[in-house]
C-alpha cells in the first residue's frame, strides 16, 4: 500500500513588522514574538546608524521619513524591499557593515547629525542599491521586522508592501524620562525641519518648538506618537498594544498577542519573560515589568512634567490627554 502524500507546511504568513517609537517597548516584544518557532527576526533593518543601506536610503530623508501613501521614494521603497526579503547580505553589503563596525559613536552621531564621516560615507556608497534577492534563510520562517524609525512612515509602507503590522506605543512621560536619562533626543538633528514633519505639524494645527532643549524633545516625541496614533486608527486590521498593556501581565498579555499575530506561544517565551523580568538598565531590556508604567512620575522633575502637559496639549492625541499628565502631590 502506497504512503499518503504527505501534505505541504501552511505559507509561514505575510511578513510582520513591529513598529513604534524609540524606547516604547519594541524591542522587547520583538524578543517574545522571535521566540516563536519558525521566525526569522530582524532587528532594525532601516536603522542607518547600523545599517549602510539605510544610510544610502535616507540620507535626505532624515532619520524618521516621512512619508503619505501615494507618496514616492524610490531609494526608502528599495530599501525597504530589500527589507522584507528578508536582508540579505551581499559580499558588497558585509564590506560595509565591516567598515561600520570601526565608526565610534561620535563620529556617527556627527554624520548622522548633518557632519561628515569619511567612512560612513564610504559604508553608504557600498550599501547603495541594495538587491531585494529573497534571503535562504527566509525559506519556510515568517519575516518579523522590529523598526522605530518608520512612525511617519509606517503607514506608506503598509500601502507598498503586503504586511501585517503591531504598533507599540508607551506614555509620553516614560518616553521622556528614558530619552532624558539616555540623552538620545541629541540623534534626531535635524527634525522640526524636515518638510514631511512640517506638513504634518501643520496639518494638526501645531506650532513649532520653542528654543529650549526640553520643549524640542516633547515636541518630537508628540510628532512620533500622534502620527502612530493616526496610522493605527486608519488600520482597524492593525494590532496595538501600549507598554502599560504589556506590563500589567506579560505572561498573559504576550500570549494573547502571540496568537493575534498568527504566531505559536512557547515554553522559551515565557522563560524569557522570566528570564528578563529583574532589574536592568539603560539599553538593556530587563526590568521589572509591573514598576514601569508610572515611574515617569518619579523619574521626571516638577518642570518636565508641565513641559510635557504645556507642549503635548496641542497634539491631537487620542490615547492620552492632559490630565494624563499630571504627578499627585504625594506621587
Amino acid at each position: 500500500m502506497t504512503a499518503p502524500t504527505p501534505s505541504p507546511a501552511p505559507p509561514p504568513g505575510r511578513p510582520l513588522v513591529i513598529a513604534g517609537m524609540p524606547r516604547s517597548g519594541t524591542t522587547w516584544t520583538k524578543q517574545v514574538l522571535e521566540c516563536a518557532p519558525s521566525v526569522l527576526a530582524l532587528m532594525e533593518p532601516d536603522s542607518e546608524g547600523h545599517r549602510a543601506s539605510a544610510i544610502w536610503a535616507k540620507r535626505h530623508a532624515g532619520r524618521f521619513p516621512a512619508l503619505a501613501p501615494g507618496e514616492t521614494d524610490d531609494r526608502y521603497r528599495r530599501l525597504w524591499s530589500w527589507i522584507l526579503e528578508g536582508a540579505d547580505e551581499s559580499t558588497r553589503l558585509r564590506a560595509a557593515a565591516q567598515v561600520l563596525r570601526v565608526v565610534r559613536p561620535p563620529e556617527r552621531n556627527r554624520f548622522l547629525a548633518g557632519g561628515s564621516s569619511p567612512r560612513m560615507s564610504l559604508a553608504a556608497t557600498l550599501g547603495a542599491r541594495p538587491r531585494a534577492r529573497r534571503n535562504p534563510a527566509l525559506d519556510g520562517r515568517r519575516l518579523l521586522v522590529k523598526t522605530v524609525h518608520a512612525p511617519l512612515s509606517i503607514d506608506w509602507v503598509a500601502s507598498e508592501f503586503d504586511v501585517d503590522v503591531v504598533i507599540v506605543l508607551r506614555h509620553p512621560g516614560s518616553i521622556l524620562a528614558s530619552w532624558i536619562s539616555l540623552d538620545y533626543v541629541d540623534q534626531y538633528v535635524p527634525f522640526e525641519t524636515l518638510p514631511g514633519v512640517r506638513r504634518l505639524a501643520d496639518d494638526w494645527g501645531v506650532a513649532p518648538p520653542g528654543p529650549d532643549h526640553l520643549t524640542r524633545t516633547i515636541w518630537r516625541i508628540g510628532i512620533l506618537l500622534c502620527a502612530l496614533e493616526k496610522a493605527a486608527a486608519r488600520h482597524p486590521e492593525w494590532v496595538v498594544r501600549t507598554h502599560e498593556d504589556l506590563c500589567r501581565d506579560p505572561t498573559e498579555e504576550f500570549r494573547a498577542l502571540t496568537s493575534e499575530v498568527g504566531l505559536t506561544w512557547t515554553a522559551d517565551a515565557e522563560a524569557n519573560l522570566a528570564e528578563n523580568d529583574r532589574p536592568g538598565g539603560r539599553f538593556l531590556t530587563r526590568r521589572v515589568a509591573a514598576e514601569l508604567p508610572d515611574n515617569w512620575k518619579q523619574r521626571l522633575t516638577a518642570e518636565q512634567v508641565a513641559a510635557l502637559r504645556r507642549v503635548l496639549s496641542s497634539f491631537p492625541l487620542s490615547r492620552w490627554d492632559t490630565d494624563d499628565f499630571v504627578v499627585a502631590p504625594d506621587a
